[in-house]
């Protein structure tokens, strides 16, 4: 049998004043109500340690933007530098006090001997072999490691002197695009598109832009406004040189773009923003 909404509205009251039956209602709904305020507790604490939780991890995983990038960077820098140093310095020792270099194995020269009027040993190209010597017409094998053009000069003379009278020597140095510069090189480190040794070239005016422009030019975020030139000194310490690039493009200020000398590490930094 079915009741209609009124009789209900009577029904319900009546039910709750029965004495046999109000005890288990009353008792059933202070459980419903007990059971509703603790599930409702639980879910609240479980949804704060959850995002307590998703809090802590995204503390852990998310680098801080500016500290931790700095240090990586400088880390990054001196690790490039300490290398660079080894190396930069074994090649300092390729030159004279006054800059001239160095005969070693790896260069190329150009010679010709001439005496009067007539070429006695044709232009010729001679590179130094590994034994630091050179392999030359008539006169054989002649140790030049260390030497300095000049120098080699006055050897050969003495050497040819022995069949020609009053022989004129002629020697250059003849770079070849990727081989080893006689002037020295420069490494450039950081966000250009090809890290490594640059040669200097017989004019000696390699700048900093020149430098990357055969690097390949800037890598992606590059900061061009703090850009490094580390150079070693001959007390052995290190000089920082700065060089602002963005100013060089910008405003014209091609003083700021310094001429690079052998052993010379440029280091170009990401920019973090």
């Amino acid at each position: 049998m079915s009741l209609s909404a009124l009789e209900k509205k009577r029904f319900l009251p009546q039910v709750l004043l029965r004495s046999d039956w109000a005890p288990p209602l009353l008792a059933a709904m202070l459980l419903l109500g007990m059971t509703g305020c603790a599930l409702f507790s639980s879910a609240k604490r479980q949804g704060a340690g959850e995002a307590e939780s998703l809090e802590s991890a995204l503390s852990g995983m998310i680098p801080l933007p500016f500290e931790d990038g700095m240090a990586n960077d400088a880390n990054r820098e001196m690790a490039a530098l300490d290398e660079a140093s080894r190396i930069a310095a074994a090649d300092l020792t390729h030159f004279t006090e006054s800059g001239d270099p160095l005969l070693r194995s790896g260069l190329v020269m150009a010679l010709s001997v001439r005496v009067g009027d007539k070429l006695e040993v044709q232009p010729m190209r001679v590179q130094v072999m590994d034994q630091g010597v050179i392999l030359l017409p008539m006169i054989g094998t002649v140790v030049c490691d260390g030497l300095t053009l000049t120098q080699l000069k006055s050897v050969l003379e003495d050497r040819y002197g022995a069949f020609y009278r009053s022989p004129e020597i002629s020697l250059s140095f003849l770079y070849e695009e990727g081989g080893v510069s006689p002037w020295g090189r420069v490494l450039v480190q950081g966000r250009v598109m090809r890290e490594g040794w640059v040669n200097i070239p017989a004019t000696r005016d390699l700048s900093v832009s020149s430098a990357i422009q055969m690097s390949g030019g800037y890598n992606t975020s590059a900061k061009k406004s703090d850009i490094a030139v580390h150079r070693r000194q001959a007390d052995g310490t290190t000089q920082r040189i700065p060089v602002d690039l963005e100013r060089v493009g910008k405003r014209g200020e091609i003083e700021r773009d310094i001429s690079l000398r052998p052993g010379d590490v440029i280091y170009v930094p990401e920019s973090k923003y």
